[in-house]
């Protein structure tokens, strides 16, 4: 019970905190600006970087022996 009084009590104290603090936003435009389209256009190449793991595959064999392999598998 100590506990949870506890955990109440830092939630509305940081939940005052967050109130007082100014937002941080960004700063209003002098005036509306129009962009003109150019040719010159900015691309970004994300590289995805394969994620491997090795699981366990448990299987019968033909003698209805278990088989234990370790299979490697990317995505």
């Amino acid at each position: 019970m100590k506990k949870i009084t506890l955990g109440f009590a830092a939630a509305a104290a940081l939940g005052l905190a967050s109130f007082s603090v100014p937002a941080m936003a960004f700063p209003a435009a002098p005036g509306v600006a129009i962009h003109t389209s150019s040719d010159i256009t900015t691309v970004q190449f994300h590289r995805h970087h394969k994620v491997c793991s090795v699981r366990t595959v448990v299987s019968r064999g033909h003698h209805g022996r278990r088989v234990v392999k370790k299979v490697r598998v990317c995505r």
